[in-house]
């Protein structure tokens, strides 16, 4: 595969696009020498006039079964998905699906959920909240890396669409829809993270438009058993609204997690975190702040606390974290002094990759270089390979 890094200004984000000459099937292992880029979520159309007044799924079995059905497993005898579950096209989706999890699970997840019960669980014990900002649909690496927690809350610029009654979707847009699914997870599966523009031009082009079907897929696989979806939005002060009337868009999503049989909630909502735009509106910080101090992950975030711009949500996280879980693209070292933080290190740090070199930190390489750090077993943000991946994790004193 050849990877080519556009860098794109846009108003509020930057946008890394790769293009890469073929894409490799869902779920497989990234060839040796890639090192694509990505960013926060990046503008997209405005929501379908269907998702101006949406409604909430209130009965677990629609939303569970179309949680499953997208995700290729089983769904409820009886369903009406039943049948559309019975169709070849269904089928070689379900196997494609298995087949690309399978492989994560052996190559990445099976090794996070080792390193995380040895080293991230005794220290972030304090909190049960994750806050992954930046993040777009990716519940599967908040669920992974902090499963002990009860609330996660999810951010991007990506829409929140309602997902419609599949059974009632046409056969060629449903069908077209799960195309799109294997394509819009693929670079998660192999590299970790999505890529910005393949992601909005997937979430674009499918009946199914949004964040709300990779969550849906990505919830299903980790064995969660959805009870309902709820529309939400907030107003400037932080207050959930249900239906989409405040400020900021979102959904809240009820689940059971079936390993532990407690019940969870996980929150999306788009939202732009540039200083301009939360000075207008700062109403997902003060929704944020008022579930308390919280394990806050932060992962492939384009450096964008690095610069000035995002000043004002790199000081909120820094407050507002009993932890903070990242790689070298999150908030840079020198801002969790030691007399503040306790600092644990993993894997190593050479250097940024290329596209965003300007970003080394001496200081890091220092810390690594003094403390030595456990290897990783598994990749994680723009150096997905393990034996190249930057993981550290503060804890505040």
């Amino acid at each position: 595969m050849r990877a080519i890094f556009l860098l794109i200004m846009s108003a509020t984000f930057p946008l890394f696009a790769q293009e890469p000459a073929q894409v490799p099937p869902i779920g497989a292992p990234p060839q040796q020498g890639l090192q694509p880029g990505t960013a926060p979520s990046i503008p997209v159309a405005s929501p379908s006039p269907a998702a101006q007044a949406p409604q909430a799924l209130i009965s677990s079995a629609p939303a569970n079964d179309a949680a499953r059905y997208l995700a290729g497993l089983p769904v409820t005898p009886g369903s009406p998905l039943a049948v559309l579950a019975q169709d070849p096209r269904w089928l070689a989706h379900a196997r494609a699906m298995n087949l690309a999890f399978a492989q994560l699970d052996q190559r990445q997840m099976n090794n996070i959920r080792v390193f995380q019960a040895d080293n991230i669980a005794p220290a972030t014990q304090q909190s049960h909240t994750c806050v992954y900002l930046f993040s777009g649909p990716d519940f599967l690496y908040a669920d992974a890396l902090f499963p002990n927690c009860s609330t996660f809350v999810l951010q991007g610029l990506e829409p929140v669409d309602p997902i419609p009654d599949l059974a009632t979707v046409p056969s060629t847009s449903l069908f077209g829809t799960l195309e799109n699914i294997q394509l819009s997870l693929n670079t998660i599966l192999s590299f970790s993270f999505f890529k910005t523009k393949d992601m909005r031009q997937d979430f674009e082009r499918s009946q199914l438009r949004g964040v709300l079907p990779s969550i849906l897929v990505f919830m299903a696989r980790t064995g969660k058993e959805i009870k309902g979806i709820q529309y939400i939005s907030l107003d400037k002060a932080g207050n959930v609204i249900q239906g989409f009337q405040g400020s900021t868009r979102g959904a809240k999503i009820i689940f059971t997690d079936v390993a532990s049989g407690s019940e969870k909630v996980m929150y999306y909502f788009t939202s732009d975190l540039s200083d301009e735009a939360i000075k207008r509106n700062s109403a997902l910080l003060r929704f944020c702040q008022s579930l308390g101090p919280a394990n806050s992950l932060l992962k492939a975030a384009s450096y964008l606390l690095h610069e000035g711009g995002f000043d004002l949500v790199r000081n909120f996280l820094l407050q507002n974290s009993s932890a903070v879980l990242e790689d070298d693209s999150g908030i840079p070292v020198h801002y969790f002094p030691p007399d503040r933080w306790t600092l644990r290190f993993f894997g190593v740090y050479t250097a940024p990759i290329d596209l965003f070199k300007k970003f080394y930190q001496a200081d890091l390489r220092q810390y690594y270089a003094e403390s030595s750090p456990k290897p990783l077993t598994f990749g994680f943000g723009y150096r997905w390979n393990s034996r190249s991946s930057t993981l550290f994790l503060a804890v505040r004193r």
